[in-house]
């Protein structure tokens, strides 16, 4: 029936993403540390080593981020939908580098495989084939619509009311008391009190690192890079991050919002790469119209 067809449907482009994830590091075998758009290296990120600790321990005060990261440490597992939360955490308001992430996820995940895990890590930082053409909210809780998984890895916030149990800074202190909820006591406050202020810096970085780097920019307004047979190829670029030939950010295509523009929820956009390069190009551009299918 229909549920057989899609398990097997399922299977199959888990095996493509694996056997993609492969191919990537057969080609760029310094991937799990080294950007594959090279001058990505030269990004700006945050050195925040508590930041990165309370993230790694799930201490960051945004519930669904916390639990994924506590279920993590605790199983060596988590689900795909909470693992962009977490990654999108990471890198769109923490602003620390998604190679800080990758160690993380290699050195916890029982099923670690270097492959996977760097290709998934470098499309989530930007530097990647491909961009995650969205960004997750970590407030929504969207994923945990029960609140059952937040209750399991954040027990401490148990007691509160599933309307405030993703974002209990916004909960009335009679809530929190009722519930035993004393932040900043028994579960931390935020350490972004700010996202969309914090998110704007983490874009700053990047375009300002775009824009000393203009000679891998396209007339288009995407990033070039080096294959190393020596060819070019460019490879997609989300609308938000793309400059014109002065450095300037480039206005969507006849003045639309245009694809790869930021999202706050959860697409399945992807990245086509185009160019020279054919055979990286057919292969990778089969592989990334749906990134949140493995990861």
């Amino acid at each position: 029936g229909n549920t057989v067809r899609e398990q097997v449907k399922t299977f199959a482009r888990r095996l493509h993403w694996r056997d993609l994830a492969s191919f990537h590091l057969s080609v760029f075998p310094e991937m799990p540390w080294r950007p594959i758009r090279a001058h990505y290296a030269s990004h700006e990120w945050s050195g925040d080593a508590s930041a990165l600790r309370a993230w790694q321990r799930g201490n960051t005060g945004f519930p669904m981020v916390d639990a994924g990261m506590r279920c993590l440490y605790a199983t060596g597992w988590m689900h795909q939908s909470v693992r962009m939360v977490v990654a999108s955490f990471l890198i769109e308001y923490l602003g620390i580098s998604w190679v800080d992430g990758a160690r993380w996820f290699h050195d916890t995940l029982v099923d670690a495989d270097l492959a996977i895990n760097s290709m998934m890590w470098q499309n989530a930082g930007r530097s990647g084939i491909d961009q995650w053409n969205f960004v997750l909210s970590p407030e929504t809780g969207s994923q945990d619509p029960s609140g059952g998984y937040v209750r399991k890895w954040v027990p401490e916030l148990a007691g509160l009311p599933t309307k405030h149990l993703h974002a209990p800074w916004k909960a009335p202190a009679a809530t929190l008391s009722a519930a035993g909820v004393e932040l900043g006591a028994t579960y931390p406050h935020r350490i972004v009190p700010d996202l969309p202020a914090a998110r704007r810096i983490t874009v700053a970085a990047l375009l300002r690192m775009r824009a000393s780097s203009l000679d891998f920019n396209d007339a288009g307004g995407y990033d070039l890079i080096t294959l190393p047979t020596g060819e070019t190829t460019r490879v997609f670029t989300k609308q938000e991050f793309r400059l014109t030939a002065s450095g300037l950010p480039k206005p969507p295509p006849n003045g639309s919002r245009g694809r790869g523009s930021a999202r706050s929820r959860h697409t399945s956009g992807g990245g086509r790469a185009s160019g020279r390069g054919a055979q990286l190009q057919g292969k990778v551009s089969t592989g990334q119209k749906k990134i949140s299918s493995f990861f």
